[in-house]
């Protein structure tokens, strides 16, 4: 497994830099550098107070310190962003974070796996808008049937979640249960059985959808404030169409360590629909990573003093 998380990985700096060198690496290098320091230390700021929303989003599903919970989706997002990890293990050290931070085991990993079932039903109607906004930006284009019927897909989807909604819950009861023997050796009892009723409850999962929802749709304007700082004219609406795209994409490759060439490509093929060139487009995935990784190693810095101070303990 760590062999083909390597070999993925491996091939998709491969893809970003055929990509680099299809755009011509000299107009990439100056869009990234229009960003400046001030600009790419606003970008930070803006995507900084996206985290501690996203924290508060794990917090309405599991309760507790919310600031304890800003730390761990910190730290969940410096490892998925920054390490050669898949997304899932963004997951486990998110939830690892929690547990040194004081909450059970059973808690960090259920109120986890809540947390990213709304973070995926917050990001399906980010994504169904943003195919709207695509229809509207290219009438006539060849592209509309398929995402009329994307979005057709999805609209079904949302209905089918509503209509079987019991159903789809004791499927993602069965889930976290696999998933919990398998990550954390965690039996489905009944004190299981409790904890993942309390974190699904609507008083506190619909909380969480909605932070989550807002969350995504304020990449929008952060597609756009990085833009407009690296002097790219784009509309709002298709600073929406682009950065609902992507985000869509890069979660379909969640098992690509780090989104590596896939978030470029992505960038690449849905800033052309627009209008916005190849060198733009990687710039803006560079200035997303560099914000990444300035975010992320903080994040990795303080889930190492979590790791000190466990080990510290135990030697005491």
């Amino acid at each position: 497994m760590k062999r083909y998380r390597l070999l993925v990985f491996l091939l998709g700096v491969a893809v970003l830099a055929g990509l680099t060198v299809y755009a011509g690496a000299g107009a990439v290098l100056r869009a990234f550098v229009a960003l400046g320091a001030g600009g790419l230390a606003i970008a930070v700021a803006m995507h900084g107070a996206v985290i501690a929303a996203l924290g508060l989003a794990w917090w309405a599903v599991g309760r507790g310190a919310p600031r304890k919970y800003m730390a761990a989706r910190l730290v969940r997002d410096s490892v998925a962003e920054v390490l050669p990890f898949s997304q899932i293990g963004g997951f486990v050290v998110g939830a690892r974070a929690l547990h040194l931070m004081g909450f059970s085991l059973l808690s960090a990993s259920l109120s986890m796996f809540a947390d990213l079932v709304a973070e995926f039903a917050g990001k399906l109607p980010y994504a169904l808008i943003g195919i709207v906004a695509l229809v509207y930006l290219l009438p006539g284009s060849r592209l509309i049937l398929p995402m009329s019927l994307s979005l057709a897909a999805g609209m079904g989807g949302v209905t089918l979640a509503v209509v079987y909604r019991a159903r789809i819950m004791a499927v993602i009861e069965k889930g976290a249960a696999g998933m919990a023997r398998k990550w954390t050796r965690l039996e489905a009892g009944e004190a299981w059985r409790q904890e993942f009723e309390r974190v699904f409850a609507r008083g506190r999962f619909l909380p969480s959808f909605a932070i989550h929802f807002l969350c995504w749709a304020f990449g929008t304007a952060e597609t756009w404030v990085i833009f407009a700082l690296m002097s790219v004219h784009v509309t709002v609406l298709e600073a929406l169409a682009i950065d609902s795209m992507v985000s869509a994409i890069r979660t379909a490759a969640f098992l690509v360590p780090a989104a590596a060439g896939v978030q470029e490509t992505g960038y690449v093929l849905i800033c052309a629909l627009t209008g916005i060139s190849a060198a733009e487009a990687l710039a803006l995935s560079f200035a997303r990573r560099a914000r990444d990784i300035a975010i992320g190693l903080i994040g990795l810095a303080f889930w190492q003093f979590l790791e000190a101070r466990r080990v510290e303990k135990q030697s005491a």
